[in-house]
């Protein structure tokens, strides 16, 4: 922690070189949008969801929608109306047009309906004052509400929970966030939020039968010379020794057959081991850039250093499994590689593979196949005995044949050797094509079992995934008890704290990020920024929350007087990225990037990168705090006199539409 003095602290260097580690995009889901002809309920609802996800100007507008144009109107709209004008912002923010809309609702609840008591609180907390006592029943009025109704209340007023409501109602609010900041198994279930939709599992598809015309033309000539050359002379043999000769023809074929049967045999175990050998033991290639192919090798580098088996040598590890990685992620990306793909819908695939690849090996079977393709004596004896058979059996017929017709017989075994040669070395390549191509199908098919089973598991895994409106929650939940803890450290009471303003930022160096589709960024870090308005100046905590583990860190304490701002805004820079920038008296800049640059769309799959950023801007608490702090640089501490004499005529509109409201 790192306390200072009252004067200006840098912040500055927290704010460089932010990465963005990984990022999905959750959709098509109809949380935030609707259809194309949507009811005055689904809009409505669309509205509630926004709001509820601190979208507020995407609620105020589906809310409006909803209540103004398809005269949606009950107590329920009403209440949400009300909280989605007044949500994130003080009464000098919300327009008078937008406060002219509640009187479009004139007399729609009355007395007996179940959000009257919702509504009324609502004006109690803009009207009342401690001061006067205005604040003594607000509790007693927070216990008729449901707990949705004071949890909606106690988040979208909270602008007005500074000056108006007493230790007690700040305490419920911190008690509410307390109870449900780790609410919904949050510890276990965060994390899955920022895993992208996974790729169901493929396999590289068997390489087809590689047998030309031509093979097949030749295989089938030199058979057919074969047969003529052999049956010329086993006719001919046949004339001096016909026992003998049958004999021989039986031999010669049997021969043949048993040859070719185990070379075929021989020759696919050989040229297996050797496919696999060149495949795995080569060397892995640079990979270079930021494409598909370069983050599967990064994924593929990432987990073999992290799945190193236990007690093994890391440099061993990975030297003898480089070729095997190398060959992996070739296979993912070529059954992968699709212009809209996100590398990390197949992280779950490279996961199984590297485990895979890491139990073989400490087992000691991770080269098991040149064992199960190592040719065995029997058939590399059945091969050479059928061959020399087969020899003896066609030396018989010459030497027969000979005795009947010596020149043809000779000129014909000639012929016959040559053709027969021929016609096995060809149907031999026929045969072995065919049976590799049955064991590439056959691996591929075992191949593809085992990563269905691994997608089915990392699917039921995120089965419970979260939904936005859950992370909003927590979100909310984790700024309540920030505020608590710094309002402890800083000894202040409620009264005490004048105005108050959060800004959220993604925290370096690197996060997650996720969103729904039209939902702002979500991130599993954050960087925090809470200043506090007191009468002796402004205090300012910074801490960085660890989202998924629901903790904060890093915290630090800057305390400045109000005449120490000179200048706050929030820049867009020349790639897209929005940072918050705040310039005091004294010190370099306190700068926070706010939100990220658009994205690459086809990589993140992000129809409206551009979108989402101003959706997320709007999330992360900039407005009101640009308005506090514009006002503190612009007026120094009589802004907050000044504003409290500014809100009196808007005050004043507010509670009239909302007693319009009432029949």
């Amino acid at each position: 922690m790192n306390d200072s003095p009252s004067g200006p602290t840098n912040l500055a260097q927290d704010s460089a070189n932010v990465a963005v580690q990984a990022e999905a995009i959750h959709g098509p889901v109809n949380v935030y949008q609707v259809a194309a002809a949507p009811s005055p309920e689904e809009t409505f609802e669309a509205g509630l969801n926004s709001l509820r996800a601190g979208m507020a100007p995407e609620a105020r507008e589906h809310i409006r929608n909803a209540v103004v144009l398809h005269n949606y109107v009950n107590g329920h709209s009403c209440f949400y109306l009300l909280l989605a004008l007044l949500s994130g912002r003080t009464l000098q923010q919300v327009p008078p047009k937008e406060i002219a809309m509640l009187r479009c609702v004139r007399g729609a609840v009355n007395d007996d309906d179940e959000w009257a008591d919702a509504i009324k609180l609502v004006d109690h907390l803009l009207t009342s004052r401690p001061a006067n006592g205005g604040a003594a029943d607000i509790e007693q009025e927070l216990q008729k509400l449901t707990d949705e109704q004071r949890n909606d209340v106690l988040q979208h007023m909270e602008m007005f929970l500074d000056s108006s409501a007493e230790d007690a109602l700040w305490a419920r609010a911190f008690d509410a966030a307390r109870s449900d900041r780790c609410a919904k198994d949050r510890l276990r279930r965060a994390w899955k939020f920022f895993q992208p939709e996974p790729i169901g599992a493929r396999v590289r598809p068997a390489d087809p039968v590689l047998i030309g015309v031509g093979t097949w033309t030749a295989a089938t000539a030199t058979t057919a010379l074969a047969l003529a050359t052999v049956g010329f002379i086993g006719a001919t043999a046949w004339q001096d020794n016909g026992p003998a000769a049958v004999s021989a023809l039986l031999a010669l074929a049997a021969g043949c057959y048993a040859s070719v049967r185990s070379g075929v045999e021989w020759r696919c175990r050989k040229e297996r081991r050797q496919a696999k050998d060149r495949e795995d033991l080569r060397r892995p290639a640079t990979t270079r850039g930021d494409g598909f192919a370069s983050k599967i090798d990064q994924q593929f580098k990432h987990y073999f250093a992290l799945y190193t088996p236990r007690d093994a040598d890391s440099a061993r590890w990975l030297s003898e499994t480089a070729g095997v990685r190398r060959a992996l992620r070739d296979e993912v990306v070529t059954i992968y590689r699709e212009s809209t793909v996100n590398a990390k819908r197949v992280a779950w695939l490279t996961r199984y593979l590297v485990a895979d690849v890491a139990r073989r090996w400490q087992a000691g079977k991770l080269w098991d196949y040149r064992k199960e393709l190592r040719v065995p004596l029997l058939v590399k004896a059945m091969c050479v005995l059928a061959a020399i058979a087969t020899a003896a059996a066609g030396g018989i017929l010459v030497w027969s044949g000979a005795h009947v017709r010596p020149l043809f017989v000779s000129l014909a075994a000639v012929a016959a050797l040559a053709s027969v040669w021929s016609a096995a070395r060809l149907w031999l390549r026929i045969a072995a094509e065919y049976r590799r191509h049955s064991a590439d199908k056959a691996e591929r098919e075992g191949l593809l079992a085992g990563r269905q089973e691994a997608f089915d598991r990392w699917k039921r895994k995120l089965a419970d995934r979260p939904d936005d409106l859950e992370m909003a929650r927590w979100l909310e939940c984790d700024r309540k008890a920030l505020m608590e803890q710094a309002m402890s450290l800083y000894r202040l009471k409620r009264q005490d704290v004048l105005a108050h303003a959060f800004i959220e930022a993604p925290a370096t160096p690197f996060y997650d990020r996720a969103r729904v589709e039209n939902g702002p960024w979500r991130y599993s870090k954050y960087k925090i920024l809470l200043f506090l308005l007191t009468k002796d100046g402004v205090r300012q905590l910074t801490v960085h929350l660890d989202f998924q583990k629901a903790t904060f860190r890093s915290r630090a304490r800057t305390n400045y007087r109000y005449d120490a701002f000179t200048f706050v805004q929030v820049a867009e820079t020349d790639n897209g990225e929005n940072v918050f920038e705040l310039t005091l008296t004294n010190g370099d800049p306190i700068k926070v990037k706010v939100t990220d640059p658009p994205t690459d769309v086809t990589e993140t799959e992000d129809k409206d990168p551009q979108g989402a950023s101003q959706v997320t801007l709007g999330t992360a608490g900039l407005d009101n705090a640009l308005h506090v702090l514009e006002g503190v640089a612009a007026e120094g501490k009589e802004w907050i006199a000044f504003e409290r004499q500014r809100e009196k005529v808007p005050l004043a509109e507010v509670s009239k539409a909302v007693n319009a409201i009432f029949a």
